[in-house]
Parts: structure tokens; C-alpha cells; sequence
């Protein structure tokens, strides 16, 4: 970003429309000014990586990078700054872009593209030609904004919703249009379960590709399902031949006025029809894609359908966070005033994990950090805490929402998405995104590799919540987890997280493609599990129960968690399929203990979870006990922990892991860092010394017939020495905007905004902070830098050498080799949040928000004003201590160190 004093000229005359009054206020040259964002690089500090081996990182290939949802507003790009784009984003750190036209900028109308154009494949084209030589992916939305549709779309393939009117079913069109739409692109929405509808549009696709000379993405995007429609012209006839009779004779059923045991037959049946149709239409998208050697990334939640199914039906499962989560860590702020209210779900999450898990699907991914807080009020530090939550629940492909694209040259802020982190290069939080990317990266270089290491399948009893009553459709949704959180499969899924048991969730579908071999249930897409479990469900299809009983006779463990179902879904011949499903279950003579032999295995039911598991001798990992969390995967050679520490306190002890161990590896994805971990066993299982500050993460690599030999992860003990860095700090502003706020001078940190300069009130940028320090014994074995309190990301020299970067808690470096005994220069530059600078063009009324359609809009979808914000603190605010530490002599319940 280019720093400019503001000159002494005359100001440009802005003018805001008040109460019918005309105001003239000054304007900074800044405003309009076309400006290129240039952070200084944080390359030097970005730790050198050892690949390979058992103590290296994994070799990283572009999936393995954070991706982003990369907005083309009115399609207004250009070769040059496309080029541009992609090489920012690629050395910040990114290796996918997932381009979605949208409206456009106030003022460009000129440089408007119309959506798959001729002239826009031109630089869609480009774009991915660049993003190859980057080693980029490319993924497309195969329409304008989302929803698919547009104008070529007319009313007999546009969305339909029914209703029911003295006993008939009445269908109408109900207008629905394709969201935030691109030039060219506005119309109406396809309708989503129509076979016809689909077709016409990928047809239409078809057709601007050739006419455009388009190249293959990817993968299309699928964006969740926020079609409001709920039926089709084809949806009476595909009822009566996968139904078995007319729905049209049961209208009044349908209706679900009475709410009898008929009319929840019928409605489940009218769901099930639903989902049926929309799975077969997915299925019909993703045969188009790899017709053209594209993939589809799909985003189920939202719709009336088994969402298990629809996920896995794709090449990349998509999940998304839509708001905040709570942590527990020191010093993380969750202020309410930033956030929405949104109930977040990680079970929701894991929906899209699980069925990439059962199907063999490698990578899933996440729309993430939409609405983490308020425009420009997201930290790195909220994105790292979020991103390992999305981790921990099987996601490894992460996704910023995201990304505008922006011309190299334009007024700060640039192009904006009314929804997104504003994770772009005129965002001050960019200049440090680079090392949160690194780290991510690790994270999911090692979460791709290998494959899901999870004992048990949760059985998802979908058909208890269509056979719920009601009426219409019932669509399963990310912002409101009820139908997951608040039933039973739920609270057994929440149970064995808290409780250190793994699980992925199956659906009747993928029951029937599991088998039995080799002493592990193994799903069609190769993932192997230890059992079963049925969490009380009240309905099931008989088929379903027979494939269980089938796995159970072939040697596996069903475990039934309180009670068998007892009756079928649905209404044709209900009363017959329910007979042979009590024939089914009538066979089984469980023990006492709730026992039944089924041919070589087992079906077990009990009202204690725990007791189901302990009998189908599943190990629990005692890791949660002391408030971590964790995910598994298997390699040929060693089972793969991550595990974080959201919890209050610092864990500094032996822990024991369920993998047999006989050596282990302990990796830092935040410094890159390894080492061979300390290792005993004890009662006859492995244990390895972690110590964990509240926010960190470790990989823990367990090899069962390895020793691995290498550099021992050094463990850490306090000699309680601290120094409290005091003293003159000399304070110079030196990369941001507007303007770069007078060099200070003091001897008390304090937040920018409070040092008696009225330019730090609006800035948005680094200031770095230089102070020395005495350390009179340099020559002890460890020291620690803390830096306390960090508004928002630190970058730390000593003595001029990079120590390293800090964006998220804990803010603490380990500064052994860079302190010399007397005196030593430390040096901290530290970059802030842009919010005060947003502040300030709004309290100027400075016209930025100049986007068309929805413009921005704050997180609770509210006018966007910033004007009425109080500054955001800014700076190093403290304490600094340096800590002295030591290795020990020994471990507890260890030898000696020699």
C-alpha cells in the first residue's frame, strides 16, 4: 500500500444528502486515489520446512492450500490484473480460487462483462491458464451468483411450490430468481428436482462453453440449497412409480391438517419423493461435470433431502460456517456487539466429512470465517481458532469466504462482497496472512494424507424426522441444527466427542453398500470401521435392518442405543413391510446384558453408551479428559493425531493415546517445528509428554513397529525467572493508510488511539515498536518472548534476526538462539485491524459502499455504518515479559536425562 502525507491542496467537495440539506465536507486525497496494495512480504520469516521422512511435513500440492471464493463483480476484469490477482493470492498462500460473477461496482457499468460471454470465457480462460502456471485450481459456478438459472430460463422450468386447496394439490410458479446475479445472469432460478429443468440448463451451459471456447475447471460449484420451491411437473408420476400409488387421492393426507398416523406416512413419503428426485438431479450434474473432466464441489445442507447421500454423490464434499464459535482460550475475544447469533453446529460439519469418509472422497471442503464478526472486525486470530475447529471435524479443505478480485490499481478499500472476511490484499490483515496460509497448509498436507482412522458408523435415522409430521418439505440447515443437535443421533454423537470416541454418520443407503471383511466393516469407498450404531431410532426400512442383521451374521457388532425400531416409514403396505421387519427383529434373543448372537457377530442393545462400547471393546481416547480435542488418520506406517488445545488451561503432562506406540513424533504446524516425542508406557498403554498452551495444535505422528531416531522435542520447564521488558519504547508507523500517524515516544504500551495523535485514530496499518532490553544470564538453557496482549498480528526480531509470527494466541516465540547476554534489541512490528480506518471514511462520509444490488450490508443484514463505531484498540498493549526456562532432569515417572 502506498503511503502518501496528505498534501496542502485544496479538498475535493463531497456531498451528503442529510435531512434535505446539502454538506460539503473535506475529502482526503486518499479516497479517490487508485492505489496498489504492496505489504511488505513476510517470505524471511516463513520457517524452512524438512519434507518426508518420519519427522518431515508431507510434499504440498495445491489441494492441500487454503482455497477462497473468488467474486468477479460485473464480470469487469482484465487480463492484466487477473494476473495480478492470482499471483497475490498464490504468494500469500492460497492454492484454489473458486471464481462466482456477481453484480457490479457503481462507475464500471463500462467495464461490465456479461457472464459466460464470449469476451468473459476470454478472461475466464486466462485466468486459468495463469492459475496452472501458479499450480492453481480453478473452480466455476455454473451460473451468475447462485441458485442456477438466468435468463434463459422461462417459467416451465423455473421453481414450483405446491399447496393443497379443497383436497386437490395445486401447483404454482413462484418467481424464484437467481441471488446477487452478474450481468447477463439475472433470471430465474431453475427448478432444482426437475430432470427437464436441469437439463436445459446444462444444456445452456454447454452451448456458452463452445460458443466461448471455454476450458474445464475443476469443479463446478453447487452452493448450498436455498431454492424455496419444493416440487416439479414430474414429481406426481415419479411418486406413483416409486411410491406405489397416487399422492393427487391423498391430497388432504398431504396437507397434514389432522396430523394422523396416515398423514405422517404420507408426508414422509412426499419427502422421501423430494430427496429422491434432488439426489438423482446432483447425480445427473455430476455425470455432466466428468463428461467435461470437472469435478463438483456440493453444498447439500439446506435442502429437503438425505443430505449423507447428496454429499457423497459429489467428488468434493462442502460444508460452511456461517457465523461464530466460542472458545475458551485466554484472551480470545468473542464480543457480542461483532457477532451474529447463529447456533453453530460441528456435528452439521461433520455430515460433509462423514460422507467423504464413507465414500472415499479425499479432500472436503468449507465455506469459512462468513460473518466470524462484523466487516473488517475479523482477526487472524478468529480464523486460525475457527479453522482448527473445522479441522478437528474432518474438514481439510478449507475455503475463505472470501476473496473479491479487484483491479491492481484502485481507491482503498477496493471491491467488496457484502458477506465476506474481506480476506483481500487492501485488508491490513493481509499483510500476515501469509504465515496463518502456511500454517493451514501443514495442517491439511497431513489431514489429506493417508485415510480416516474412525471406529464406529452413527446410523443418521433420517426417516424419524420425516415420519415427524408437519407439513411440506423439511429441510435439514446449517444456521438452524435442531434436527441434528435435538435428537437423538445427535446427543450420542455429541457424547463420544466429549467422551473421546470417533464416528463418521451413515445413512440407510450407505448401510446397504457396507460389508463385513476381514474383521472390520468396510464402506463402498474403502473406509473400515470396528461397529455400528443405531441411536434409537423409532423407524426403519426393513431392507436397512436386514442389511444390519446380514453384517452382524457375517461377523460385525451392531450396538443399538436404548431401543430396536418398531415400526416402517411410510404409507404403502406399511402394515406388511412392518410385519417383516418385527419378523426380522423378532428372531434376536438378547442376553441379559442386551446380547443377541446374530450368526458370527453380535447386535447389542443398552440405554448407556458407554456400556455399548465398552462390549464392543472400542477404545476411547483419554486425550479429552484434560480438554483437548482431536482427529485420527491412518498411514501404512503410523497413525496421525491432531489435536488442539481450546480449553482454559496450559496441558503439561503425560497423556496417554489408544494407538499402539512404540515411538512417536511430534510436529508444530505453526513453526514447522518436529522432533521425536518422549514416550513410556504405562498399564500397558503408550503415553506421550505434551505440553500444549491454550490455542496451540500438534500433530502426533504414532509409529506401532517404528523407532524412529531424530532431534527430541524439547520439553520445557519454568526456572520462574521473568524479565519485564520496560523502558523507552520508540514507536514509528510505517506501512498503512490513510496517513501514517507522527513517530512516539514512551514508556507505557498503550493502544494506538490513546497516544494523542488524531491520524492513529484512522489508521489501519503497522506500527513498529523498538525497544532494548538487558538480559543479564543469556547463557540458560530456554527463554520464551510473551507479548501478552496483540492487537492484531506481531512479526518479532531480535538482535535483527526474524524470531517469527505471531497471529493467533498464544502470542509467545521461543527465542533461545537470538538473546546475548547485556543488552539486546527487540523489535515488534505490529499490524491492526482496518476497522478504524472504516470508521473514518464513514464518519466523513466518504462514498465506498458504491456496489450495486444487495451494496454492504452489516453482519446482522442491517445498513452498514461504521460511523457509529468506537475505535478498535490498536497495537502492542502488553505486557512483554521474557521467561526463562530449562530442560529438566528428568520427566515425571521417567529417567534421567542423560
Amino acid at each position: 500500500m502506498t503511503n502518501r502525507p496528505m498534501p496542502q491542496t485544496a479538498a475535493i467537495t463531497l456531498i451528503v444528502w442529510l435531512a434535505g440539506l446539502t454538506i460539503a465536507l473535506p475529502a482526503s486525497p486518499e479516497d479517490s486515489a487508485a492505489t496498489t496494495p504492496s505489504w511488505t512480504a513476510p517470505d524471511a520469516f516463513l520457517p524452512t520446512e524438512v519434507s518426508g521422512g518420519e519427522l518431515g511435513w508431507p510434499a504440498v500440492i495445491p489441494e492441500a492450500r487454503p482455497g477462497a471464493y473468488w467474486w468477479w463483480p460485473g464480470g469487469a476484469v482484465t487480463r492484466e490484473d487477473l494476473t495480478w490477482n492470482l499471483e497475490t493470492y498464490r504468494h500469500a498462500g492460497w492454492g484454489n480460487m473458486g471464481v462466482v460473477g456477481i453484480y457490479g461496482v457503481r462507475g464500471e457499468k463500462d467495464r461490465f462483462i456479461d457472464t459466460f460471454s464470449p469476451k468473459w470465457f476470454e478472461m475466464f480462460n486466462h485466468a486459468v491458464a495463469e492459475a496452472h502456471r501458479l499450480e492453481m485450481n480453478i473452480d466455476l459456478t455454473p451460473s451468475s451468483g447462485w441458485r442456477m438459472g438466468g435468463p434463459h430460463v422461462k417459467s416451465e422450468h423455473g421453481e414450483q411450490t405446491f399447496a393443497v386447496k379443497d383436497g386437490r394439490i395445486e401447483v404454482r410458479q413462484n418467481g424464484a430468481r437467481v441471488k446477487r446475479a452478474g450481468p447477463g445472469g439475472a433470471g430465474l432460478a431453475i427448478n432444482p428436482y426437475s430432470e427437464a429443468a436441469v437439463a436445459f440448463h446444462l444444456k445452456w451451459m454447454d452451448e456458452n462453453f463452445v460458443r466461448g471456447r471455454g476450458v474445464a475447471p475443476r469443479a463446478f460449484y453447487y452452493d448450498s440449497f436455498e431454492n424455496p420451491g419444493n416440487w416439479c411437473p414430474e414429481f406426481l408420476e415419479t411418486f406413483r412409480q416409486l411410491r406405489g400409488y397416487s399422492l393427487q387421492e391423498h391430497a388432504d393426507a398431504l396437507a397434514g391438517l389432522d396430523d394422523t398416523d396416515k398423514s405422517r406416512r404420507i408426508i414422509f413419503d412426499y419427502r422421501q419423493t423430494l430427496s429422491d428426485l434432488l439426489l438423482d438431479r446432483v447425480e445427473q450434474i455430476v455425470r455432466w461435470g466428468k463428461e467435461r473432466g470437472s469435478g463438483l464441489r456440493m453444498q447439500a445442507h439446506g435442502a429437503p433431502a438425505n443430505l449423507l447421500d447428496m454429499y457423497a454423490a459429489s467428488e468434493f464434499p462442502e460444508t460452511e460456517v456461517f457465523g461464530a464459535t466460542p472458545f475458551d482460550i485466554p484472551g480470545y475475544r468473542r464480543d457480542p456487539e461483532w457477532i451474529r447469533l447463529d447456533r453453530q453446529s460441528d456435528l452439521v460439519n461433520r455430515f460433509a466429512s462423514s460422507a467423504a469418509h464413507v465414500a472415499g472422497r479425499n479432500v472436503v471442503i468449507s465455506e469459512s470465517f462468513t460473518w466470524l464478526r462484523n466487516h473488517y472486525h475479523t482477526a487472524l486470530s478468529h480464523i486460525k481458532a475457527e479453522s482448527d475447529n473445522l479441522l478437528l471435524n474432518g474438514i481439510n479443505g478449507i475455503y475463505y469466504h472470501g476473496i473479491c478480485y479487484a483491479p491492481k490499481q484502485t481507491a482503498w478499500p477496493g471491491w467488496l462482497f457484502y458477506a465476506s472476511t474481506q480476506a483481500n490484499a487492501r485488508n491490513s490483515i493481509f499483510r500476515d496472512v501469509p504465515a496463518l496460509n502456511a500454517y493451514i497448509t501443514r495442517c491439511q498436507s497431513v489431514l489429506q494424507a493417508g485415510r480416516p482412522h474412525n471406529d464406529v458408523l452413527l446410523y443418521w435415522p433420517v426417516n424419524d424426522l420425516w415420519m415427524s409430521g408437519g407439513s411440506g418439505e423439511l429441510r435439514f440447515a446449517v444456521h438452524h441444527p435442531e434436527w441434528i443437535e435435538e435428537t437423538p443421533c445427535g446427543q450420542a454423537g455429541r457424547w463420544m466427542i466429549d467422551h473421546g470416541y470417533t464416528f463418521d454418520f451413515t445413512s440407510d443407503r450407505q448401510v446397504l453398500h457396507t460389508q463385513f471383511e476381514a474383521g472390520s466393516l468396510r464402506t463402498d469407498g474403502g473406509s473400515e470401521y470396528r461397529a455400528v450404531l443405531v441411536p434409537a431410532a423409532q423407524f426403519m426400512k426393513a431392507e436397512t435392518a436386514e442389511s444390519l442383521l446380514d453384517l452382524a451374521a457375517a461377523g460385525a457388532t451392531v450396538l443399538v442405543w436404548k431401543l430396536l425400531p418398531h415400526d416402517v416409514p411410510g404409507w404403502s403396505d406399511h402394515a406388511e413391510r412392518k410385519k417383516r421387519l418385527d419378523s426380522q427383529l423378532g428372531r434376536l434373543r438378547p442376553d441379559a446384558n442386551g446380547v443377541a448372537t446374530v450368526g458370527k457377530g453380535k447386535l447389542i442393545v443398552n440405554d448407556d453408551l458407554q456400556s455399548l462400547l465398552d462390549m464392543a471393546s472400542i477404545s476411547r481416547e483419554p486425550l479429552v479428559d484434560h480438554g483437548l480435542k482431536f482427529i485420527r488418520r491412518q498411514s501404512a506406517s503410523h497413525v496421525t493425531y491432531f489435536v488442539a488445545n481450546h480449553s482454559a488451561d496450559e496441558v503439561n503432562r503425560w497423556m496417554a493415546i489408544a494407538s499402539p506406540c512404540r515411538s512417536a513424533v511430534l510436529m508444530d504446524p505453526m513453526t514447522a517445528r518436529t522432533g521425536v516425542a518422549p514416550i513410556r508406557v504405562q498399564d500397558g498403554r503408550a503415553e506421550v509428554y505434551l505440553q500444549m498452551q491454550p490455542g496451540e495444535t500438534r500433530v502426533l505422528r504414532a509409529f506401532a513397529d517404528k523407532t524412529v531416531n531424530g532431534p527430541a522435542w524439547p520439553i520445557w520447564q519454568s526456572t520462574g525467572q521473568t524479565i519485564a521488558v520496560e523502558g523507552m519504547w520508540r514507536i514509528q508507523f510505517v506501512e498503512g493508510g490513510p496517513v501514517l500517524p507522527k513517530p512516539i515516544t514512551t514508556q507505557k504500551l498503550a493502544c494506538w488511539t490513546e497516544l494523542g495523535d488524531d491520524e492513529a485514530d484512522r489508521f489501519a496499518g503497522v506500527g513498529r515498536y523498538r525497544v532494548m532490553v538487558n538480559v543479564p544470564n543469556a547463557d540458560a538453557e530456554g527463554w520464551f518472548l510473551d507479548l501478552g496482549d496483540v492487537r492484531e498480528s506481531a512479526r518479532v526480531w531480535v538482535n535483527g534476526i526474524e524470531a517469527g509470527i505471531l497471529v493467533a494466541h498464544p502470542f509467545r516465540l521461543n527465542v533461545t538462539d537470538l538473546l546475548r547476554q547485556g543488552e539486546n534489541e527487540l523489535v515488534i512490528e505490529v499490524t491492526n485491524l482496518s476497522a478504524n480506518r472504516i470508521r473514518d471514511l464513514d464518519r466523513r462520509g466518504v462514498d465506498w459502499k458504491k456496489f450495486h444490488d444487495i451494496n454492504l450490508v452489516s453482519h446482522m443484514y442491517k445498513p452498514f455504518d461504521a460511523s457509529i463505531w468506537k475505535p478498535k484498540p490498536s497495537g502492542l498493549l502488553g505486557p512483554v515479559t521474557f521467561r526463562k526456562v530449562k530442560l529438566p532432569d528428568k520427566l515425571p515417572g521417567s529417567q534421567a536425562r542423560q
